[in-house]
């Protein structure tokens, strides 16, 4: 398996991000720090940003703000459920709490 690395301010801040967030355990997604809700994950580092997965009318309306990307992890596979935030975190640390309480509604938890 490659090794997949990620700048480590990215692992800092998700780690610390996520401490007061109830519910999300730490996990491991392509390699990269992540946390999961009931064994599904919610929130992982990917390259140069973090992935939430807010389901696909949220990414939709989320999209259309222009502040966070599809998350594309291969070419031509975006996934639906997911978006990509880069830039300044700290004024999207709320959508990582959005996206435990996605996770957990959508796991039944």
């Amino acid at each position: 398996m490659p090794q997949w690395t990620f700048p480590p301010e990215l692992e800092i801040f998700l780690r610390q991000a996520m401490a007061d967030i109830p519910n999300a355990t730490p996990g491991k997604m392509f390699g990269y720090p992540g946390y999961k809700v009931n064994g599904k994950l919610a929130v992982s580092l990917f390259d140069t940003g973090v992935i939430v997965k807010v389901g696909e009318a949220r990414a939709q309306t989320l999209l259309t703000t222009g502040q966070v990307e599809p998350f594309e992890p291969m070419p031509g596979r975006v996934w639906k459920d997911w978006v990509l935030i880069t830039g300044n975190l700290e004024t999207h640390r709320p959508l990582l709490a959005e996206a435990v309480a996605y996770v957990q509604q959508e796991t039944g938890g």
